[in-house]
């Protein structure tokens, strides 16, 4: 894309992943998984195995950001995979739907527990959510340096967190090496792989991120070098990072007691600090989602813009700042709707909007890469998807899977979400339209 400025490296990519993954979901998701799985090494079996799904689709989506070094991310891979109605439909879906939603949910995330933290009036929480996303709205406006230092100081600060929590619950917490007896690789009675299966959906959506970076990629000084590599070295930071801190729970807490345990990070900590705990996680947990709603708000500002470049009825969204040479209608307009949307929903209804739709077009993308080699056969390659054929593949079925599994879990959400992409059809013939006259 022509003009934004490249001005990221190796490490912001890095620092991107890791902000668009560890947020809340790691301090919660334990709980759910318990619901299924209460054999820590089957707990620990399912947090690898989502591990592993996430790095085959960080394998896929590096080497079509290496082929295709643009921003927009999987708009870009689907428009020149498919042609430029499927690229539209996913751009209209980030739009008018998963970016927002995104964005929406998140904040509110953040208005629930700083308001847990600092209680303030009732309905303050959506207040403080549509404040912090004009905030960080404005911050990635003055200039993408603003927004990848933050998301920088952010990232580090999470691995610090999360080093602590670990670092406390081996050498201060009163654990017991007993909680790792296991049944694996035997099933516990009561328990059948379709409780593995169900343990993998609030899995994966802790896992959900590690693409962020390449919605990016035509802002990087060197993209085909350093963005492929730093989402796969991200990606497997992120996994130890949350293998460590579900041994930790584990060392702590019987695997059959996960499930009772909602805020089971609040609980490491007071066992350690007492009530003291509870306001140093919530503080913690802040920070997180903090630097995931940053990461959000900066790389999904790039879609509408990339939408805009090809398409002339969202010719309004295509224009950069004049002097910061950010996607600042973009970044507005995503802020507007997503404001809009904090208003109207819960945290709940806002997860699962789009839930559905973000997995779709994971297997879209997986797919993509075997269209491209075909259809690029000459264009050069700079990095290639490890153990290929098979590595998309197999992202491409698990992702199917879950989008039918989260489907299934919520289809009036899921309905609705659809039908507004499906509106994307309409618009995209409008569009044709425009351009011949």
């Amino acid at each position: 894309m022509t003009g934004l400025r490249k001005s990221l490296g190796f490490w912001d990519s890095v620092a991107l992943v890791i902000g668009g993954i560890v947020g809340t979901g790691i301090f919660r998701t334990p709980a759910e998984v318990g619901r299924y799985l209460q054999d820590p090494g089957w707990v620990l079996f399912a947090w690898a195995l989502g591990g592993v799904i996430a790095f085959l689709g960080s394998l896929c989506f590096g080497e079509l950001a290496a082929l295709f070094p643009e921003s927009g991310g999987n708009y870009v891979y689907l428009k020149y995979a498919f042609g430029s109605w499927a690229g539209f439909l996913f751009g209209w879906a980030e739009l008018s739907l998963m970016s927002a939603a995104s964005i929406a949910s998140v904040s509110y995330a953040f208005g629930e527990y700083f308001t847990n933290l600092l209680p303030a009036f009732p309905g303050g929480e959506k207040l403080i959510a549509i404040a912090l996303i004009w905030i960080l709205t404005l911050v990635n406006v003055a200039g993408l340096h603003y927004g990848k230092w933050l998301q920088n100081v952010l990232t580090s600060g999470k691995g610090i967190a999360l080093i602590s929590l670990i670092l406390l619950g081996i050498f201060m917490g009163r654990g017991d090496l007993a909680h790792f007896q296991t049944q694996l690789p035997a099933l516990p009675q009561g328990m059948s792989l379709a409780h593995l299966g169900l343990a993998l959906i609030p899995i994966m959506w802790t896992y959900g991120g590690w693409h962020e970076s390449t919605f990016v990629a035509g802002e990087y000084k060197e993209t085909d070098r350093d963005l492929p590599l730093s989402i796969l070295l991200a990606t497997t930071l992120v996994i130890l990072f949350y293998l460590l801190v579900n041994g930790v729970y584990i060392y702590l807490f019987p695997a059959n007691t996960l499930a009772g345990r909602n805020l089971i990070a609040a609980d490491v900590m007071n066992s350690i600090f007492g009530p003291l705990g509870k306001t140093l996680i919530t503080a913690v947990i802040l920070v997180c989602i903090f630097g995931v709603l940053n990461t959000v708000i900066l790389v999904r500002g790039r879609i509408p813009y990339a939408l805009a470049q090809d398409h002339a009825i969202f010719k309004g969204l295509g224009t950069t700042h004049p002097r910061f040479l950010t996607p600042a209608r973009s970044l507005t307009a995503n802020a507007v709707w997503a404001s809009v949307l904090v208003l109207w929903g819960t945290f709940g209804q806002l997860l699962f909007l789009s839930g559905a739709a973000v997995w779709f077009f994971f297997a879209a993308a997986a797919v993509a890469v075997f269209v491209a080699r075909k259809r690029f056969p000459d264009r050069r390659r700079p990095f290639s998807a490890w153990g290929y054929p098979w590595t998309p593949a197999l992202f491409a079925a698990v992702s199917f899977w879950i989008f039918l599994n989260t489907a299934l879990f919520s289809p009036r959400e899921t309905l609705v979400g659809f039908s507004v992409i499906a509106l994307g059809v309409p618009l995209y013939l409008i569009s044709k339209r425009m351009a011949l006259k």
